[in-house]
C-alpha cells in the first residue's frame, strides 16, 4: 500500500513547484493605468516637447537606468538634427517602434518615454523581465524633429515623410528604411495622432485610439504577419476598453504603396498602426498619453509572454470603424436660424470646431469656425446645446469681441430686447457677412421669444456658448 502511495506523494511534492513555474499573467489595462503615474517622465504638454527636450529626457533615462537603453546610432534630419535609434532588451523577437514622423503628432513620443522608464524601474517584475529577455525593442521616438520644432506635419523640405517610402527623398525616410532593412524586425508599431473629431462607429463616442493592421498589398492578403498585427490590435482593444469604453475604433484606409506602414508590411515587417484621437475634457493630453502607455506596455507584454497567440484575430473585424464628420467641438440643435439674405428663419442644427495643436492633412484652423448647418442628428457634440425655442441670428463680430462688449453693443442699438421683425431687418442690413454657412467665424446670437418680444439670452462666440448653460 505504501508503495502505491509513493508516486502520488512524489507528484504532490512536485505540483507546487510546477504551479509556481507558471508565468504570471500579462498585466491588465487597469493595472497598467494605475502603474503609469510612477512610470511617468513625460511632460505635461506633449506638443511642448521639442528635439532638445527629448535629448535631455533620453540622457536622463540612460543615467537613471544604466545598461537598459543603448543609443545604437543617429540619423540626421534635413536641418541637421540628430534622430536617435535606441535599443532595449536582448530577445530574439525584434520590434521596431517609431513615433512622430509627422511633427505635430507627439502623444506616443511621450508614452515611449514613460514605457522606457517603466521598464527601467521594474527589473524584478516578471512582465518586464519577459519583455527584455524575449524581445529586442528598437525605438525611434521622434523621426521628424524639424517638423516637431514647428509643430507641423511635414519635415523641413515640406515633405510628408509618411508618403516617402518609395522615393525616399527625405533623409528621415531613408534613415527609417535603413534601420528596418538592417535590424529586420518581426513586427512594427507606427505611432500617430489622428483627427480628434472622429466617432467610434455609428453609436460610439469620440475616438481615443484608432487601430489598423496595416495591409501589405492591394488585395489586403491575410498573411501570418497580418494575423499577428490583427491580434495585437485586438489585444490593445481589450486592454483599453475597461478604461475607455466605446472610444476605440478601426482606422479605415486603402492600401497606399508610398506610405511607410504599408511598405513596412510589404517589406516583411507587419505593422500595427496606433492613431491617437481625442478625449475632450480636463487633462485630455495626459489621459491620451496614459492610454498609449497602457496599449504599448500591455501589447508588448502579450507578445513577449506568448499569450498573444491565443487571441482570436477574427475579433479584429468587430472593432468599429472610425466615423468621419460625426463629431464636432460644439453642436447647437433645433434652433430657428435667421440669415442676412432676408430669408424666413428655418429649422437647423449648427456645428462648430475649435483650433487645436494638431491639424493633420487639413489646413490648420486659426480661429473657431462654423462647419455645418442642417440636420446634424448623427453628429456627436463634445459640447451640446439644445436650442429648442431659440432664434439663432448670425452677427459679424470683430476678433477679440467678448460677451459683455457684444451685449453692450446690441443694447446700444436696442437689439437686446425687441420684436422679431425689427431684429431680422437689422440682420438683413449686414448682408452676406451675416450668413451662417460653413466657414462663418462671427457670433451667433441666441434669442428667446417671450410674448411678442425676442430677448437676447446668449450667443456662440468664438466657438463657445456664452450666457446659456450647456447640458
Amino acid at each position: 500500500m505504501r508503495r502505491s502511495l509513493a508516486p502520488v506523494l512524489a507528484l504532490s511534492l512536485l505540483l507546487p513547484a510546477a504551479l509556481g513555474a507558471v508565468s504570471p499573467p500579462t498585466p491588465t489595462g487597469p493595472a497598467l493605468w494605475e502603474a503609469w503615474p510612477t512610470a511617468r517622465v513625460s511632460p505635461a504638454d506633449p506638443w511642448g516637447l521639442k528635439h532638445s527636450g527629448l535629448r535631455v529626457a533620453l540622457a536622463d533615462l540612460q543615467a537613471r537606468h544604466p545598461g537598459l537603453i543603448t543609443l545604437v546610432e543617429e540619423g540626421t534630419s534635413a536641418e541637421g538634427r540628430q534622430i536617435p535609434l535606441l535599443r532595449l532588451g536582448s530577445g530574439p523577437t525584434g520590434v521596431l517602434l517609431w513615433s512622430q514622423m509627422h511633427g505635430d503628432e507627439p502623444t506616443a513620443t511621450s508614452a515611449l518615454l514613460d514605457l522606457m522608464h517603466w521598464l527601467g524601474t521594474r527589473p524584478q517584475d516578471p512582465a518586464v523581465q519577459r519583455v527584455l529577455s524575449r524581445l529586442t525593442l528598437w525605438v525611434i521616438p521622434m523621426l521628424n524633429p524639424d517638423g516637431a520644432e514647428r509643430t507641423q506635419r511635414w519635415n523641413a523640405q515640406g515633405l510628408d515623410i509618411n508618403r516617402d517610402a518609395l522615393r525616399l527623398s527625405s533623409p528621415e525616410g531613408r534613415f527609417l528604411k535603413a534601420v528596418r532593412d538592417r535590424v529586420q524586425p518581426t513586427v512594427g508599431y507606427n505611432l500617430h495622432n489622428q483627427n480628434p473629431h472622429l466617432r467610434a462607429g455609428a453609436t460610439g463616442t469620440q475616438v481615443a485610439l484608432s487601430l489598423l493592421s496595416v495591409p501589405g498589398d492591394e488585395a489586403f492578403s491575410v498573411t501570418p504577419g497580418i494575423r499577428q498585427t490583427r491580434r495585437l490590435a485586438v489585444a490593445v482593444d481589450r486592454l483599453v476598453q475597461p478604461l475607455a469604453q466605446g472610444r476605440v475604433a478601426r482606422y479605415d484606409t486603402d492600401y497606399t504603396a508610398r506610405a511607410f506602414g504599408d511598405s513596412m508590411t510589404r517589406w516583411g515587417t507587419p505593422t500595427l498602426l496606433i492613431e491617437t484621437g481625442g478625449w475632450a475634457g480636463p487633462a485630455e493630453a495626459e489621459r491620451l498619453v496614459r492610454l498609449n502607455f497602457v496599449a504599448l506596455a500591455g501589447s508588448l507584454s502579450a507578445l513577449a509572454d506568448g499569450s498573444l497567440a491565443a487571441v482570436d484575430d477574427a475579433a479584429y473585424d468587430r472593432i468599429p470603424f472610425n466615423q468621419r464628420d460625426a463629431t464636432a467641438a460644439l453642436v447647437v440643435r433645433h434652433v430657428r436660424l435667421a440669415s442676412g439674405r432676408g430669408l424666413a428663419p428655418f429649422a437647423a442644427d449648427l456645428s462648430f470646431l475649435l483650433p487645436g495643436p494638431f491639424a493633420g492633412e487639413r489646413p490648420r484652423l486659426r480661429q473657431p469656425v462654423l462647419t455645418e448647418v442642417g440636420d446634424l442628428a448623427h453628429v456627436l457634440g463634445l459640447a451640446d446645446l439644445d436650442g429648442t425655442g431659440l432664434l439663432a441670428v448670425p452677427w459679424p463680430a470683430p476678433e477679440g469681441t467678448d460677451w459683455p462688449a457684444l451685449k453692450t453693443l446690441l443694447a446700444s442699438r436696442k437689439l437686446d430686447a425687441t420684436d422679431e421683425a425689427t431684429l431680422l431687418a437689422a440682420v438683413q442690413t449686414k448682408g452676406e457677412a451675416a450668413v451662417a454657412g460653413p466657414g462663418f467665424t462671427g457670433a451667433v446670437l441666441l434669442y428667446r421669444t417671450v410674448g411678442d418680444r425676442v430677448l437676447l439670452a446668449g450667443a456662440v462666440l468664438r466657438g463657445r456658448v456664452v450666457g446659456l448653460e450647456l447640458r
